[in-house]
């Protein structure tokens, strides 16, 4: 019986043992770590719009002498290219203006925190200054006893027309959705500069001799360096905002202007003798450097963004309503080349001497005529709206943009025009020119826009309202006058600059594709106007030099005087493309469990 017992206590606890051990928790291998994808890896393309800003402002002229007959004349004895000093000098022009375009590039995220990558990118450029310089130099007494006197001055225009680059990126993740970024290498672009340069000389005032001036141009694709940084912020898959600021460097380019000098109108240097001989040429080389400061915001898309695929989500309704804003850029073409001038007289001398007789206003008519400037660049801004979808197939809404624009054109004219013979058997001839730069510097609109549906997702639409800008234009004008070849009287040129904020209108239509949820693309045209707007310039006319016009009898009183007006359009077309997000997509609102 005892036995028995202890056999029966024995089978219990060894079954309360096996009971016990089933209750223990069990003892597993952890997880293996799997990393999260390599989010920053593959292609991405996008848009950027910004500012420029230059960096050497400074454009030196130097002027050397060509031939220089009152250094070699033993009345005169000027020192050799004395007269070249009142060209030479500094001037000041600040290169700076809006850019907009696009890039690609690939980005390969070798760890944890860090990116490599390539980028190339492309932007018309509004990125341009002009500024002018002035000089006069002084000798004497000659061995005549007279003073000689040289007074020069001289404008420049310059500019980066489109910029590019293609350069490596090194990034750290400041956090897995936020780059911070190193970035260098190359930049190109396409650059222009225009000088103009005037001289007057004198070697005993009023007496003022025939001179002419000289002008110049540069234009040419340029190969340099870029260096800079920045951010990029990943705030959604596939898409990121960047924002960075570059220095570029396109190196520095010189180019040469036709000569400035005087003529000897009487023949009494003693070097040449002969009425209207050259007394002096100078020539003229202006230094221009291209360099600057890029800052720009973009966005970019990212191809490959190595995320797991999203899962399934049940169909929802494609709503347009909400707000939205977006970058864009393109370009665009003047509509208007014609941009005329008309002269008229303020002072006419001559008409009233009987000896001349010739026609009043004569020599207005040589600075008149049409130049043709064909207005055209890039443009790159951005844009903001509200869209309200009023049924399944109709959209309507309304936007705002604004953009820095290179859109600019320059052109010339010339004219000749002929009296005689007069009274005293001689025939007056009067041979005018001008140049004419006009643009507009930045432009914005205001529309209306009414859109079809042709599918859910595809919106074409027609567009129209308010449009303004800034604009500005320049003009310089120019003459030479003589009664009798090779005599030819000193002149006076004139200029004159015009810039304003003007307010038109605009028309047109486009179509948006909305191809992801929030994100739409579009492509659109506009036509602009900004009206007209004209402008004078200081007088253009002629000094008699030794008192021959019955009239006044003077030597240095003016035979003529002309004022002259230009008038430039400010209207084309805009054709562009652009990326929009939309803030309030219109999805279904969640559905809330109910217990």
């Amino acid at each position: 019986m005892a036995v028995k017992f202890r056999i029966t206590i024995l089978t219990i606890a060894l079954a309360g043992g096996q009971a016990a051990a089933a209750d223990l928790p069990s003892r597993k291998s952890m997880p293996e770590y799997v990393p999260p994808p390599p989010i920053w890896s593959g292609f991405y393309a996008g848009l950027n719009a910004g500012y420029g800003w230059g960096g050497t402002n400074g454009v030196p002229t130097a002027a050397f002498p060509l031939v220089d007959n009152i250094a070699a004349d033993p009345w005169w004895r000027t020192p050799l290219g004395f007269a070249a000093i009142a060209n030479s000098g500094v001037a000041s022009v600040n290169q700076s203006g809006f850019v907009g375009g696009g890039q690609i590039g690939y980005n390969y995220q070798w760890s944890p925190s860090f990116v490599v990558g390539l980028e190339a990118d492309l932007q018309g450029s509004a990125i341009r200054g002009a500024g002018g310089r002035a000089g006069i130099v002084r000798f004497g007494p000659d061995a005549s006893g007279a003073f000689e006197t040289a007074a020069g001055s001289g404008a420049v225009a310059a500019g980066v027309d489109w910029l590019g680059t293609v350069r490596g990126r090194v990034g750290y993740l400041v956090t897995p959705t936020l780059l911070a970024y190193a970035t260098g290498g190359l930049a190109y672009g396409g650059v222009h500069a225009n000088a103009a340069h005037a001289l007057a000389f004198s070697d005993s005032l009023p007496t003022i001799y025939p001179t002419f001036g000289g002008t110049g141009s540069y234009s040419d694709t340029r190969v340099g360096w870029t260096v800079g940084g920045g951010g990029e912020w990943m705030f959604m898959p596939n898409w990121s905002l960047k924002a960075e600021a570059l220095y570029y460097d396109l190196g520095s380019a010189s180019f040469g202007s036709s000569p400035v000098g005087a003529l000897d109108p009487d023949g009494t240097n003693l070097s040449t003798g002969v009425p209207g001989a050259l007394m002096f040429a100078n020539g003229l080389s202006t230094r221009v450097k291209y360099d600057g400061v890029l800052a720009r915001a973009g966005v970019n898309y990212h191809f490959n963004w190595g995320a797991a695929a999203p899962a399934p989500e049940s169909a929802r309704p494609i709503v347009w309503s909400g707000f939205y804003a977006g970058l864009n850029a393109g370009y665009g073409w003047g509509g208007t080349n014609g941009v005329p001038t008309a002269g008229f007289p303020l002072v006419d001398n001559i008409a009233a001497d009987p000896t001349w007789g010739t026609p009043r206003g004569f020599a207005a008519i040589a600075n008149s005529g049409v130049a043709s400037v064909n207005q055209s660049g890039f443009v790159g801004g951005g844009q903001i709206g509200y869209n309200y979808q009023w049924s399944p197939s109709f959209v309507i809404g309304l936007e705002a943009d604004l953009q820095g624009s290179a859109i600019r054109g320059a052109g010339g004219r010339a004219g000749i025009v002929r009296f005689g013979p007069d009274a005293s058997g001689a025939f007056e001839t009067a041979a005018g020119s001008g140049a004419v730069a006009a643009g507009v510097d930045w432009l914005g609109t205001v529309r209306g826009r009414v859109g079809y549906l042709v599918t859910p997702t595809l919106l074409a639409y027609a567009t129209g309202g308010l449009a303004y800008g800034g604009v500005h234009a320049t003009a310089a004008n120019m003459l030479s006058f003589s009664d009798s070849l090779p005599t030819i009287y000193p002149t006076f040129g004139g200029t004159g600059s015009y810039s304003d904020t003007r307010a038109g209108w605009t028309v047109g239509g486009g179509g948006e594709w909305m191809f992801t949820p929030n994100w739409s693309l579009k492509a659109e045209a506009l036509y602009y106007d900004l009206g007209s707007a004209s402008f004078g310039a200081s007088p253009v006319g002629a000094l008699d030099y030794n008192g021959t016009s019955l009239v006044n009898g003077a030597p240095g009183a003016v035979l003529f005087a002309n004022s002259l007006t230009t008038r430039v359009k400010y209207d084309g077309v805009l054709a562009r493309a652009g990326v929009n997000y939309h803030f309030d997509w219109g999805s279904a609102a969640p559905i809330v469990a109910k217990f």
